[in-house]
């Protein structure tokens, strides 16, 4: 036992010890070492803020930018046209949803008066 104390021991000493480096080499490690290190990427400053927003770009802003608008106008061209044409396929679901084919007489925002009459 007295043989493996005294081995970790020296060892111990022997890693305590630095291993002498030549300064040419050292010097070496670090320069390769400096030319590695990633670069801080230059950023271009920030445009300043417009002053005062004109009407559309507040609009556009406030729905969440240009396409979203873009979107929500096509949508409600969809909507108008539909609602003035009438295609026959549209007739045809209005008349397997209602019953009837007369979209004029169909009441798509019913009164609260049907629900609170008494029976």
């Amino acid at each position: 036992m007295d043989n493996l104390d005294d081995l970790l021991a020296q060892r111990a000493m022997a890693a305590a010890q630095p291993i002498a480096v030549p300064e040419a080499l050292m010097a070496r490690i670090l320069a390769d070492a400096a030319r590695e290190q990633p670069r801080p990427m230059a950023y271009a400053p920030r445009p300043a803020a417009p002053a005062k927003l004109s009407l559309w770009q507040a609009v556009s802003d406030l729905f969440g930018g240009a396409g979203v608008l873009a979107g929500l106008a096509t949508a409600a061209c969809a909507g108008i046209y539909l609602g003035a044409v009438q295609p026959p396929a549209l007739s045809t679901v209005t008349l397997a949803l209602s019953g009837s084919s007369a979209v004029d007489q169909l009441d798509f925002m019913p009164s609260i008066d049907s629900l609170l009459a008494e029976e």
